[in-house]
């Protein structure tokens, strides 16, 4: 063990902590949570769900891919949903890049275990992958029960919400969905950030 590269990968981990959820911060909300926060919550969430299935669960499996998989944040920070249409084509590349280059020589494991998270084709890649969707639903009930930013674009998420098949997931969404519809009201939703002038080509996309 190198102990000064675990402690050079511990300090960039610990960016994290610092760095807010880009998201909440164009719906106006003020002091959101952070990386590690969202990571934190998606781990605890995570680890609920495979409470409450009978199917045999690799909890360190999933606890690793839940507290790890915004690694690549570190050296990209976090990008809002729509920066989608303009990064999609080379960002998972790019987020593998940064975790070998965070990670490497400490916890090598993880790239593969996210690569796994990625593929959804494991029960502890979909509890990873239907918590940290769930978290971001939930996260905004709570901003909208504090009235704090504009929440009213989240309808359509907890309505687009995929349990990818974890039943306990998907009936906590729906009392998620109900008291956000409780807290939002009649609040109408005014889509900012999502038009597209360009075409594909101007994008790079294939």
């Amino acid at each position: 063990m190198d102990p000064e590269r675990m402690l050079e990968s511990m300090a960039e981990m610990h960016t994290l902590t610092r760095l807010p959820r880009i998201g909440w911060v164009m719906a106006g909300v003020p002091d959101p949570e952070s990386v590690s926060d969202h990571c934190y919550e998606t781990a605890v969430i995570a680890y609920l769900l495979a409470q409450q299935i009978d199917e045999p669960v690799d909890m360190g499996k999933v606890l690793a891919m839940a507290l790890f998989h915004e690694t690549g944040e570190v050296r990209l920070t976090d990008l809002p949903r729509r920066s989608s249409p303009y990064v999609k084509n080379f960002k998972r590349e790019a987020e593998r890049q940064a975790v070998k280059d965070v990670l490497g020589g400490v916890a090598e494991s993880v790239l593969p275990l996210l690569d796994e998270m990625h593929a959804l084709e494991t029960i502890e890649a979909r509890l990873v992958e239907a918590a940290e969707e769930l978290q971001i639903i939930a996260a905004a009930m709570y901003y909208a029960k504090e009235n704090r930013g504009d929440m009213s674009e989240y309808r359509r998420d907890v309505d687009k919400y995929d349990p990818l098949g974890i039943t306990p997931a998907a009936a906590v969404a729906e009392v998620i969905k109900r008291r956000l519809g409780d807290y939002l009201g009649n609040k109408p939703y005014w889509e900012l950030g999502y038009s597209q002038r360009s075409t594909s080509g101007d994008r790079g996309e294939n």
